[in-house]
């Protein structure tokens, strides 16, 4: 599911799929910060369709879907690892590679991954602030999942 700016899987020295974002969009909500909007509209698509042909996302996109954009934009998804294809008959059917979730934290880890390493301390930082004015008691898990960690690391280095 890796891609890097060709947007081809990449691997590490293990053989493992890592994972590269090309781009973050501030102005966009959801999936849409992080594919195009089409790209995010598809995913959400296939996520709620079992095995959709091209023609299946079309039909659910609606009128001013057109069928050769969508079978590029679900060839490319493919191509980066997103999805998975397998000919069925005369079509091709699509399935997510990964579940939302597995997606949503993969990505989200990507992130911050990313936001750390070029800002460092200010970003933790900004994410406790924005934890607290989200949401306080998220603070407080927060906190603990921070002390869980910590004491697992020590008794690790035990």
């Amino acid at each position: 599911m890796p891609f890097g700016n060709t947007g081809v899987p990449q691997y590490n020295d293990a053989g493992s799929q890592t994972m590269r974002l090309n781009t973050f969009r501030l102005d966009q909500h959801g999936l849409a910060r992080l594919f195009g909007e089409l790209e995010a509209k598809i995913m959400n698509v296939v996520w709620s369709l079992e095995e959709p042909t091209v023609q299946d996302v079309v039909a659910r996109l609606g009128k001013r879907a057109n069928y050769k954009t969508v079978m590029t934009v679900m060839n490319r998804l493919a191509a980066k690892g997103f999805l998975e294809r397998r000919k069925v008959s005369r079509a091709f059917v699509y399935m997510p590679r990964f579940t939302r979730e597995e997606l949503m934290e993969r990505l989200s880890r990507e992130v911050l991954d990313g936001l750390i390493a070029d800002f460092g301390p200010a970003v933790l930082a900004q994410f406790v602030e924005a934890v607290e004015e989200a949401d306080r008691a998220r603070l407080t898990e927060l906190a603990e999942l921070v002390e869980s960690k910590l004491t697992r690391e020590k008794r690790r280095r035990a």
